[in-house]
């Protein structure tokens, strides 16, 4: 073992003639670019951009390599949408540059609406060369947002989209174990705000529709103050105008958006067009027959800060336990924190760091110290130390995460005290 086995060990990871040089330039070279290409969207006053001639579709839904079929559709701007942007080592690319605002994705079934969408919620994320979408990039503090039954929430304030419940049940400080399609969107919208979201990305597949829009006519049968959801559609705007959150959002199914939105995509046959104008004449020549429901203002989230005494990593017999089972599943002592309403998570190794992230946060976490200032605490001493300043033992085991993700695993701990201001 020492004299043979723990040699080539070392050779084959450490030493530079084990490896191909060239790759691992490109490698290097497809990161460079793609950071670049990050740092430069809000300078140009976009949240995503997709290179020309990218591969967005994925074999299947379980084999993330590009699509390789003969008939594959290579992504193309449209003109008026096409930005260039020089970069250190691919020189100047052009493609589309979705603005700051609100955008909609629209297009018929089978399109390629959603394929998009996911190339978005990815562009947090460097990839590898050959991914087929090294330059699709998306401002870092893009979030993913969508329905989740069953979940928890602790006094989350979700009185911007939901608040007359009956019974009196309060929503600037909403509690619930077991909360509905349209009151866990709402807490994921406020939750995602609270830890500094500036994009909302969204596919009304799987939105709760309830939440999403309340068309003319259901106005006509419900009354206003019989209906405790402000939908999304009056909020969308107010989020952008006053706490200058984006949205790019999919929907197929409702032309109310069209009132609000800044830019409009359609999808046909996979390539996308811009269609605003002709969104626009419709507007004109057709107007909505619904109201607002929104009001003049946008009800900023009360802060909440947590308590982390009760946080407890050891199991039933003790020991100390935090490990991921997939990406979905967390487990911290004896809970299990359900982590599949998180999309943007792809590696076992940043559930796991979340896992240790969580443990290490219960010193920030006094009761008075906003969710906010706890998380950037926590990824700030990452940045000076590294990942191993959240287990000392170096195991390795552990990934980059966003706070963004760090938030959200924390907003999901059932039973978590948390002190509202």
């Amino acid at each position: 073992m020492l004299i043979e086995e723990l040699p080539r060990i070392v050779e084959s990871a450490l030493f530079a003639m084990s490896v191909d040089l060239s790759a691992l330039e490109g490698h290097i070279h497809a990161s460079e670019d793609a950071e670049h290409l990050r740092e430069k969207l809000s300078e140009l006053g976009l949240v995503a951009f997709i290179a020309d001639s990218s591969i967005l579709p994925r074999s299947s839904g379980i084999d993330p390599k590009p699509l390789r079929a003969e008939n594959v559709v290579p992504f193309r701007s449209p003109d008026s949408m096409r930005a260039s942007i020089a970069l250190p080592h691919s020189g100047t690319v052009s493609g589309m540059g979705i603005p700051k605002g609100v955008t909609l994705i629209v297009g018929g079934g089978y399109h390629g609406k959603s394929t998009v969408l996911q190339a978005l919620e990815l562009g947090i994320y460097n990839h590898i060369p050959g991914d087929g979408r090294e330059l699709c990039a998306c401002l870092p503090t893009a979030v993913k947002v969508r329905a989740s039954s069953g979940r928890s929430a602790t006094n989350t304030d979700i009185s911007a989209f939901i608040n007359n419940l009956p019974l009196q049940q309060e929503t600037t400080s909403f509690s619930t174990q077991n909360a509905s399609g349209s009151t866990s969107q709402a807490a994921f919208v406020s939750e995602a705000i609270e830890a500094g979201a500036r994009v909302l990305l969204m596919d009304e597949d799987t939105c709760a529709a309830n939440f999403m829009i309340r068309d003319a006519r259901m106005q006509q049968l419900v009354a206003r103050d019989q209906e405790p959801i402000t939908a999304f559609v009056d909020r969308i705007r107010q989020l952008y105008q006053e706490l200058g959150v984006s949205t790019v959002l999919v929907m197929g199914g409702s032309s109310d958006y069209f009132d609000v939105a800044d830019c409009v995509i359609q999808m046909v046959d996979f390539e996308p067009r811009d269609v605003i104008r002709r969104v626009l004449d419709i507007v004109r020549t057709s107007p909505s027959q619904r109201a607002s429901e929104g009001g003049s203002d946008f009800p900023r989230p009360r802060e909440r800060a947590p308590f982390g005494n009760e946080l407890d990593s050891r199991n039933e017999y003790g020991h100390f336990r935090i490990s991921a089972r997939d990406t979905h599943h967390l487990v911290f002592g004896k809970m299990e924190i359900d982590l599949s309403d998180i999309e943007q998570i792809k590696e076992t190794g940043q559930v796991q760091a979340i896992g240790h992230a969580i443990d290490y946060a219960k010193k920030y976490m006094d009761g008075h110290t906003p969710i906010q200032e706890v998380i950037d605490q926590v990824m700030l001493d990452v940045v000076r130390m590294g990942l191993d300043v959240l287990d000392p033992r170096c195991t390795g085991h552990l990934a980059a995460f966003r706070g963004l993700d760090l938030a959200a695993a924390l907003n999901r701990i059932r039973g978590l005290t948390i002190h509202q201001e």
